[in-house]
């Protein structure tokens, strides 16, 4: 968010070189103003356009968020956990598809004056035996989005930033992974997805999801027993599969039918 301050400043400067150019009687003064307006004007144009190219998805998000009187919001992180080219999924608590171990982050006690200035309104469709508790997903004036976003990824960050619960609950919880080889999880921040602003029909709704895509880094011990795991027969509580499998949400062409079905955002995680 630093580097769109800097543009408007950079855009402020070429406006005041220009009138301070105006202002000074010496011709050549006047044409070295005009210059550096010139030079900061184009600059600032650049960084914008550039901005802009890199950005289209997310400018078109907050673009439709605009005419938007009550949208909802979730987010959320989604593990990458890639062993030989297939993918680790598990059964949901709530609607019993597969998809990525992850889950909501929480809003935390810092969070509440900001959003409350944002009158935002809590998502109260999921109650999951108390784990949705302080789940930030929640409904916004559509015109606010924006505002949410910076907040959302500013560097002092006033919200839940650990990814460690979900792997805990999802996988160490339920006795899928082992606590003793998998004590906590190693990851690299992959990417932030913001989708397009969708029409929920399960919720009657237009949403925004903010995913943060986290791929887990196995040790040299943890992928061993990854790779054992996969080999093995699978139980109801996960699954191994390939990302065509992920993209078809289960649906298997060979055996014209779906023998388990994935959620329709497990796809995000194939980056």
């Amino acid at each position: 968010m630093k580097e769109s301050y800097s543009k408007v400043i950079n855009l402020i400067l070429a406006i005041l070189l220009g009138i301070v150019s105006q202002l000074v009687a010496d011709t050549e003064t006047q044409n070295l103003f005009l210059a550096g307006c010139f030079a900061t004007g184009l600059a600032a144009i650049t960084n914008w356009l550039s901005w802009g190219l890199e950005n289209r998805s997310l400018l078109r998000t907050l673009v439709q968020a605009l005419f938007i009187r009550r949208l909802r919001l979730s987010c959320s992180y989604l593990y990458k956990i890639e062993v030989e080219d297939k993918y680790l999924l598990v059964q949901s608590r709530k609607h019993k598809k597969y998809q990525p171990v992850g889950g909501n982050f929480k809003r935390g006690i810092y969070s509440n004056s900001f959003l409350n200035k944002l009158e935002v309104e809590p998502d109260d469709k999921f109650t999951n035996d108390g784990r949705s508790k302080d789940d930030l997903r929640l409904h916004i004036k559509g015109y606010r989005f924006g505002r949410f976003l910076r907040w959302y990824n500013q560097p002092n960050k006033e919200r839940e930033v650990s990814y460690d619960r979900e792997f805990y609950e999802e996988l160490i919880e339920s006795r899928i992974l082992p606590k003793i080889l998998f004590p906590y999880p190693i990851v690299n921040f992959r990417k932030q997805i913001v989708t397009q602003v969708k029409y929920s029909e399960h919720l009657n709704c237009k949403e925004v999801h903010i995913y943060d895509i986290i791929e887990l880094v196995p040790t040299t011990e943890q992928l061993e027993y990854l790779k054992e795991m996969q080999a093995q027969s699978e139980s109801n509580d996960f699954k191994w599969v390939d990302a065509n499998v992920i993209r078809s949400q289960g649906f298997r062409p060979d055996l014209k039918t779906t023998p388990f079905p994935i959620t329709d955002h497990s796809a995000e995680i194939l980056i």
